[in-house]
């Protein structure tokens, strides 16, 4: 069941506790969030529907299991949808695509989109070619990386149709609504963080069952939060942790966040005050918690890596990732793998940020955030603050 307490308190801050914030009420603002309201107990009640419909015609479904899922962790910013995406170019892992999570989660919706597109195919291909201007206009305005329909993308959003995310406050820049996910593991009621892991199970197991059984690999910065809830759903995962200096995480998940309000809204100040508090309380977070938790794992299911290795080296860094946890390394893959090293030296990152401009400094970030995380032990001695790649 959709998280209707949050959904109701999301309305509410919303309509009358928007004032002075990045999600002020303008017209355009409140046409958009009119929309969101209406159409999210459509969208909502329209996927389980589908999944009435796959317990009668898919029973097996039940007995589906998720074998041995990679999760792929980090805070926002890290690198970690480049990994995902190297990873997922290899044919016996699966994640899943932009439309498969917000269209399509389940395995009826997917089968008929199939026969749907096959008679696309016999008139010319009309979808594909309205598919493929919606995903060019897309990555033409995207300010991260490149998206589209058919991109592998975080699967934590499948958790917008229960409405109980982290991913809320790229829509509703109110952090009261949020501030509890930031540290899921802990402060989410037991009966709501059930709940939720019950729902991200199930379509996990839905998207495995339509994929034929592949193994499932996962990307998603919200699930540092929740490390402890995943391996008791899968307490055979293997977690790959992904650490990037906070000198450049902390401007680059202000400047995302900044441009979801500037696109759902109509912010007073270039970089609202409302970003920079919550977030890096958030970054420290999601760089404590998961590393203090998961290191005491076999080193078969724990890995963490740093995102300069990972860009200087990615062929290398992946063959190392495979070699820990035991994976056989294809000779397929590895040409692919070459291929994509050669295509990664040839990116330069065209972001640039002030941090005078956010109202933070160097010494900010590393008394609030460094410091702290360094007293963790978490290797960030390795970690260059320079400019780098896919940032």
């Amino acid at each position: 069941m959709p998280n209707f307490k949050l959904f109701f308190k999301t309305i509410y801050y919303s309509l009358f506790k928007s004032e002075h914030t990045p999600g002020r009420l303008t017209f355009k603002r409140f046409f958009i969030i009119s929309f969101i309201f209406v159409a999210y107990p459509i969208w909502h009640y329209s996927i389980r529907l589908a999944y009435g419909l796959d317990n009668l015609f898919y029973p097996q479904l039940k007995n589906q299991n998720v074998r041995q899922p990679i999760f792929i962790i980090g805070n926002f910013r890290s690198g970690t949808t480049f990994l995902h995406r190297l990873l997922a170019k290899d044919e016996r892992f699966t994640g899943m695509t932009s439309w498969e999570i917000f269209l399509a989660p389940s395995v009826t919706q997917r089968r008929l989109a199939h026969w749907v597109m096959k008679l696309n195919r016999l008139v010319g291909n009309p979808i594909s070619k309205l598919i493929d201007a919606f995903d060019k206009a897309l990555r033409e305005y995207s300010y991260m990386h490149p998206t589209g329909l058919r991109e592998i993308e975080e699967d934590s959003h499948v958790l917008l149709h229960a409405w109980s995310t982290y991913n809320l406050f790229a829509f509703f820049p109110f952090p009261e609504i949020v501030h509890d996910y930031i540290y899921f593991d802990d402060e989410i009621p037991e009966e709501q963080r059930t709940s939720d892991m019950n729902y991200y199970q199930d379509v996990l197991k839905r998207h495995v069952y339509a994929k034929g059984g592949k193994r499932y690999i996962s990307k998603s910065p919200t699930n540092s939060a929740k490390v402890r809830s995943l391996l008791e759903r899968f307490p055979d995962a293997k977690f790959i942790n992904l650490v990037r200096s906070p000198d450049r995480v902390i401007p680059s998940t202000i400047s995302m966040f900044t441009n979801h309000w500037k696109t759902y809204g109509d912010p007073e100040e270039n970089y609202p005050k409302a970003g920079p508090k919550v977030i890096m309380e958030q970054a420290r977070h999601w760089y404590i918690y998961p590393h203090r938790y998961l290191k005491h794992l076999p080193e078969d299911q724990y890995t963490l890596i740093t995102y300069d290795d990972l860009v200087a080296d990615p062929k290398g860094t992946i063959e190392e990732i495979y070699q820990r946890f035991g994976i056989e390394l294809t000779e397929e893959y590895q040409h692919i793998l070459q291929e994509e090293a050669e295509k990664s030296k040839q990116y330069k990152s065209s972001h640039h940020y002030s941090l005078e401009e956010m109202g933070l400094s160097e010494k900010e970030i590393e008394q609030k955030v460094k410091k702290p995380v360094l007293r963790q032990l978490i290797p960030l001695k390795k970690v260059q603050s320079g400019t780098s790649k896919h940032s």
